[in-house]
């Protein structure tokens, strides 16, 4: 019997894009629902917590931080833990949600609002990021510079792409947390810079996953 699997995730996420894509990997069908950043009161009512990604399968509520053992227990073809590399592969996914993610997120931070769906998500975003990061218009003014700190990550990741198709020797867990973290600067409307060859034909694999 196959089971009902809800995703529960904000577009904005790198986490969410990374469990969106596991998912689309695994071919497992699945349903997409939009929490919005100002207002988890659903996914509360749902899963009794407030945090992104959560699947729902059947009545289980999956938290984010269990998605990919889980889905490698309840769906085990194909690995996200190729050959043995299931330490190097979520030491990977740990550096991009970490690292990567915070790199890219600084540079497109101010180009996120027309994304969202209201004027009421947009205002509350732009208040908690302006106590997170400072005023709106400096970091508006500093995205030539946060840029620069975004490429240089994205450098490594196009070094690690050198001929070959993903991170490692197949498709896996680096891949896609990875991907999630890169993923803001496609949210926004942006494309992989055109500069890093390997890394764009490796995004459009990933894009393409159960397309």
């Amino acid at each position: 019997m196959t089971a009902s699997v809800q995703l529960y995730a904000m577009p904005i996420s790198h986490w969410c894009v990374s469990a969106d894509r596991m998912l689309a990997f695994k071919g497992i069908p699945f349903e997409s629902l939009y929490v919005a950043y100002h207002d988890k009161e659903d996914l509360i009512a749902a899963t009794g917590q407030d945090y992104v990604p959560t699947i729902m399968w059947d009545d289980r509520a999956v938290m984010w931080y269990d998605i990919p053992d889980f889905l490698e227990g309840e769906v085990p073809e194909p690995p996200l833990y190729p050959n043995g590399w299931r330490g190097v592969a979520v030491a990977l996914e740990r550096w991009g949600h970490a690292v990567v993610e915070e790199a890219v997120w600084r540079y497109v931070v101010t180009k996120v609002p027309p994304v969202l769906r209201d004027d009421h998500e947009r205002w509350v975003f732009e208040e908690m990021q302006v106590k997170a990061r400072g005023p709106w218009h400096v970091l508006e003014a500093r995205r030539d510079e946060f840029r620069e700190g975004m490429m240089e990550e994205l450098g490594r990741i196009e070094t690690m792409l050198e001929g070959k198709e993903w991170i490692l020797e197949a498709p896996s867990l680096a891949d896609f947390g990875v991907f999630g973290s890169l993923s803001p600067l496609l949210t926004v409307g942006e494309e992989v810079p055109a500069e890093l060859p390997n890394l764009v034909a490796w995004a459009d694999r990933i894009r393409g996953i159960g397309g």
